[in-house]
């Protein structure tokens, strides 16, 4: 068998059962919405330790030594992206979280989730469709794809939705003309942080 059709095929199974049934569970009520974070501890795990059978380096992930080169870029990516988001709340979407601060189980979570969802969705996934496939926008429109879906779990979909898939390409797009997963994590802690406080994520 062709070795790249057989990764190709390796790869749509992961896809199916660490991305597509796990959500389909929480969003179906298979399990309940209070266990995500332990799933989705549970997928990080399962997919570390399909990256240390493949001998994965930190480059593989993403990490580059030289996030001062593509710190601008980033920057001005981030910015664009919060102004986007405040634009969207004088449509009135959400609801804004009201003192936040106040709020440990969200302090203590939304940057480890954030990281961790640039792990999975980028550090990962893009390494393991550029192995696969040759497209660019085939890459990055499969990843805003798999990470729109995640956010299915959160109520006003109609517009939570399409808002990831935006995003998604944004941040696909960012980390595959400039990997780095530092700096790709840290825009999405922000993003996160302001999507939240001005209430467009609310789970079900």
């Amino acid at each position: 068998m062709d070795p790249i059709k057989h990764e190709r095929e390796l790869v749509w199974l992961q896809i199916l059962y660490l991305f597509l049934v796990p959500i389909l569970l929480i969003y179906y009520n298979v399990i309940p919405v209070s266990f995500r974070v332990p799933l989705l501890l549970l997928v990080v795990i399962l997919i570390y330790g399909i990256t240390r059978y493949e001998n994965w380096n930190s480059k593989d992930f993403g990490i580059q030594a030289n996030w001062k080169k593509y710190f601008w870029h980033y920057f001005v990516f981030t910015i664009i992206g919060v102004s986007f988001l405040f634009i969207l709340e004088e449509l009135e979407f959400g609801i804004p979280f009201i003192n936040w601060w106040k709020n440990a189980k969200f302090l203590l979570l939304f940057i480890p989730l954030s990281i961790a969802q640039e792990i999975i969705f980028r550090g990962v996934l893009m390494n393991m469709f550029r192995r696969v496939f040759s497209n660019p926008v085939f890459i990055i429109l499969l990843n805003a794809s798999l990470f729109s879906l995640m956010h299915i779990i959160y109520l006003n979909t109609f517009f939570v939705i399409p808002v990831t898939f935006v995003g998604g390409i944004g941040l696909a797009w960012m980390y595959y003309k400039y990997e780095n997963l530092i700096l790709i994590s840290a825009s999405h802690t922000i993003l996160n942080f302001v999507g939240m406080i001005l209430g467009f994520f609310v789970i079900r």
